[in-house]
């Protein structure tokens, strides 16, 4: 298990503090709710953060624990997906479903992983590689909320350039 928690660790590790800038520029009250909401997303999941990473690996719950957690992660980023996005972060909108779509396929792989009572490999590389996924849309949408330009080649997103005419 404690193989596996390490990547879980890692990763959420260096998506830490990109999530910590959440919330700024309160514009609109619908961009105000939204970027409220954000914050509080951001600061769920540094807790989940630090609730996995305090299991060791070696007590008797903690494959439960970490288990909990991430159903709790899944959920978050559901609650995060469902949000209404501001026309200012329209394309933020199929990163959040992207992003949630692939935490529930990697959370099913983790209990699939972990369910049975013998631990099973191939479901764990599953997980990861949908977890994997999922990181980098929520680290997409961060940049975008601050307005910052996302530089990755496999990455297209329209912004509204106020000077051009239709």
């Amino acid at each position: 298990m404690r193989k596996k928690i390490l990547p879980i660790i890692l990763t959420i590790l260096l998506i830490t503090p990109a999530l910590t800038g959440c919330g700024k520029n309160d514009t609109t009250d619908e961009l105000s709710s939204y970027q409220a909401s954000m914050t509080t997303f951001c600061d769920n999941i540094s807790y989940i953060n630090d609730q996995i990473n305090s299991l060791d690996g070696t007590g008797e719950s903690d494959v439960e624990t970490l288990l909990k957690n991430l159903d709790t992660l899944d959920e978050q980023f559901a609650q995060m997906a469902d949000l209404t996005v501001p026309d200012e972060f329209a394309s933020i909108d199929n990163l959040a479903d992207e992003a949630s779509e692939n935490m529930t396929m990697a959370v099913s792989y983790y209990h699939e992983a972990y369910d049975s009572g013998t631990f099973n490999q191939n479901y764990a590389d599953a997980a990861y590689e949908y977890y994997t996924r999922a990181n980098p849309r929520l680290g997409y949408i961060l940049q975008i909320l601050h307005g910052e330009e996302i530089v990755d080649d496999n990455v297209k997103y329209i912004t509204d350039d106020s000077d051009t005419e239709e």
